[in-house]
């Protein structure tokens, strides 16, 4: 990407990239090299994501920036690869013992530990077992005390300065089997860390993997294997029985069911017929099809909903900006003890020895690397857990609101209701046909987006009838249409709509009345003097909408409330259906808006639940707006906090329950870092804690919480109709 910027008169191109980084194990590990990166002379802006493992780089072109860039980052002790291996398909992985030659070093190393402990334990310490040591220390250390090194030139403490320390003082004071001890565990921590981190990482990639790298395209007399990044828009692709399609596009020719699971987390396939909409990475069952592509392989919908998943992990939850706040506190805190620990006892006469190896370990145990993780490794797993259940969730921030909600809040229509209206009665008036009827008011509709104009449109279309040419269309939000046919001004919609015309016919009343106590829409038809007729849609309820509710309520949401624009008596029909209470009908996409901050006022967080797009004000005004069926949809997907990609209603329960479970787990996470942090400062000034000890504390309680909270990752799918 390409930005062109004006500075003091002159045109400046900016070149944005983004390298996959790795060996990333600690969020202050990624805020460490991004600040040292950022330092860097013609570099605009860098961001680290910690949760992605890559670096989003900013910088003037006219600078060899690469070479400079990567030696910085590999000073720190990681890896980084080129920006065109983003997204690509990644060969299945060594187990980690053997996927790189650091893991290999620091497994090696255990050989000449062991061999000087056993040396040591037969024959004493000598010059042999120490020299056994010291191997052991420059084969696994030769990576943290690098990375000390670059973070002692950008002014930074992290937990490899402080072990590079207190493995020089285990030295100093004769202590060579407890330094080499520490930075073996030490380095084999990391490693683990390491390890599982990326694990989460891989199973959110994983949705790229499941892509083919190659499609079979039709060319003039036969076909060819081409690589998807050769694709073309307009190529036809062939997808048989049995294959994944490898792009984005519309089915031209067959017909047969697809599995999108991958993107919408639907468990049964999807009926694709000519002109359907099909996804890269979704699976087709028994038909042969020929799909037409409509976007490149980069701009597919799985490789957009992976970005935004990552840069949702990128993005920090409250609690997680707490912890860092914290942080920055604790660790000068504590290293200033550690300092006091060493110098104030033997100025007072006490050992200087003894003092100055209780300074050390208390420089061990105060790094907070599993306070900083016990958080973002949480909210990836979480995320991660809910793209893979078709639910786009745009933050860390959105995940935990999304578990403090007190009410919930629907649209009706397409979301409460399937949208698939259908006409359902038409009665004329003064003289009227329905074909008259129908052919005015498909002209009418047929200039609008809601979902009552498909439903009358598709009617008269399948009656054969032709529609009169419309002029000076005019849409009336929340009432109806307005247009000129042949002269004649008229109007389609609500019966608000006539009576702020003044319009009013009484025997028409009783009519309208009946049909919206069966919980029928009805769109009246009229010029500024007389009726024509009245058109009736009724929509069914969407699958799992009555599930929902239930599942909702035993989760103890008691507010749940059904906002539409429809008449009372229809919303009154279908809140009975569904189970709902609550409900407002008769409102303006102004309305709504009135109408969440009036919830949000009397019962606290309130969630809204729309089509993303109808009812974008509404949503945005809610403390958490979710898109419904936002799958294909670039603006629900952009504009919602939360998207449900395949319109599954049974997901609302499920991620407010995925919410609440990564709440619950990483206050578990805090409290056990916190705990461990604060019973092995006190043992360490009172002597009672050794260095391999809080090495052993501190790498163990972090691979802890991020084993607890990858558990996320692994959480219940969502449940679907029937289940309940």
């Amino acid at each position: 990407m390409i930005y062109m910027v004006v500075d003091s008169s002159k045109v400046k191109r900016i070149v944005e990239e983004t390298f996959p980084l790795s060996g990333l194990d600690c969020p202050d590990c990624a805020l460490k090299v991004e600040k040292a990166i950022k330092k860097i002379p013609g570099v605009k802006d860098a961001a680290v994501n910690f949760a992605a493992s890559n670096l989003n780089l900013k910088y003037d072109p006219s600078l060899s920036l690469h070479d400079t860039v990567f030696s910085r980052i590999r000073d720190f002790g990681y890896e980084v690869g080129p920006p065109e291996s983003i997204g690509q398909v990644t060969p299945e992985k060594k187990p980690f013992w053997l996927s790189g030659k650091h893991a290999r070093i620091v497994l090696a190393s255990a050989v000449p530990l062991a061999l000087g402990g056993i040396l040591q334990l037969t024959s004493g310490l000598n010059l042999a077992s120490i020299s056994l040591y010291i191997v052991t220390i420059l084969l696994a250390g030769y990576r943290p005390v690098r990375s000390s090194i670059s973070s002692i030139r950008s002014f930074t403490f992290d937990m490899n300065v402080l072990m590079t320390f207190a493995v020089i003082g285990a030295a100093i004071l004769g202590q060579w089997a407890e330094g080499a001890t520490v930075m073996f565990l030490y380095s084999f921590g990391i490693m683990l860390e390491a390890y599982t981190m990326d694990k989460t990482r891989h199973a959110i990639h994983g949705l790229i993997e499941i892509t083919p790298n190659h499609a079979t395209v039709k060319i003039d007399g036969g076909t060819k294997i081409t690589p998807v990044e050769d694709l073309h828009i307009g190529d036809i692709v062939i997808v048989k029985p049995g294959e994944r399609i490898p792009v984005d596009g519309r089915v031209v020719y067959g017909r047969s069911s697809v599995n999108q699971a991958a993107i919408t987390g639907e468990s049964l396939p999807i009926t694709k017929d000519i002109g359907d909409a099909v996804y890269a990475g979704t699976l087709n069952h028994e038909g042969y099809i020929e799909v037409s592509i409509s976007k490149l392989y980069k701009d597919t919908t799985i490789a957009h909903i992976i970005h935004l998943v990552e840069d949702a992990q990128a993005k920090k939850a409250p609690s997680q900006q707490f912890i860092g706040r914290f942080s920055a506190y604790y660790t000068p805190i504590v290293i200033s003890i550690a300092f006091a620990i060493a110098i104030i006892p033997p100025i007072l006469g006490e050992s200087f020895t003894t003092w100055f190896y209780r300074a050390l370990v208390l420089l061990v145990i105060s790094c907070p690397c599993a306070l900083i993780i016990s958080t973002p490794v949480s909210i990836a797993s979480a995320i991660g857990a809910a793209s893979k259940n078709g639910v786009l969730i745009k933050g860390g921030s959105h995940l935990e609101v999304a578990g403090q909600v007190s009410s919930i809040v629907f649209d009706k229509t397409g979301t409460l209701t399937s949208g698939q209206l259908e006409v359902t009665d038409i009665v004329p008036l003064n003289g009227y046909s329905e074909d008259e009827i129908i052919k005015i008011t498909s002209a009418l509709e047929s200039k609008s987006e809601h979902p009552v104009a498909d439903a009358i449109v598709d009617y008269g279309k399948s009656k054969g009838l032709e529609f009169p040419e419309t002029d000076s269309f005019q849409s009336l939000p929340g009432r109806g249409l307005k247009g000129k046919i042949g002269g004649i001004v008229y109007y389609a919609g609500s019966p608000r709509l006539f009576s702020e015309i003044e319009l009013v016919d009484p025997e028409v009343d009783p009519l309208i009345y009946a049909m919206q106590r069966d919980g029928k829409t009805v769109f009246m038809l009229g010029t500024e003097n007389e009726f024509l007729g009245l058109v009736a849609v009724a929509d069914s309820l969407r699958r799992g909408a009555k599930s929902t509710i239930k599942q909702l309520r035993r989760l103890g949401i008691s507010n749940i409330i059904m906002l539409t624009g429809d008449n009372k008596d229809t919303a009154e029909e279908i809140s009975k259906q569904i189970g709902i209470d609550d409900y407002r009908a008769e409102l303006l996409p102004e309305d709504k808006v009135v109408e969440i901050e009036n919830i949000s006022r009397q019962y606290g967080r309130v969630a809204m639940i729309g089509d993303g797009i109808n009812d974008a004000p509404a949503i945005s005004r809610a403390d958490v707006g979710i898109a419904m069926g936002a799958v294909g949809s670039d603006t629900a997907l952009e504009t919602a906090d939360i998207a449900l990609m395949g319109g599954e209603l049974g997901n609302i329960p499920y991620t407010i329950n995925l919410s609440r479970r990564t709440l619950r787990i990483i206050k578990q996470n805090v409290a056990a870092s916190i705990v461990v942090k604060i019973a092995f400062v006190g043992l360490a000034v009172l002597g009672i804690a050794t260095l391999w000890m809080a090495v052993f504390a501190d790498t163990g309680i972090s691979i802890l919480v991020i084993l607890n909270g990858m558990r996320l990752f692994s959480s219940s799918p969502p449940l679907r109709e029937g289940s309940i």
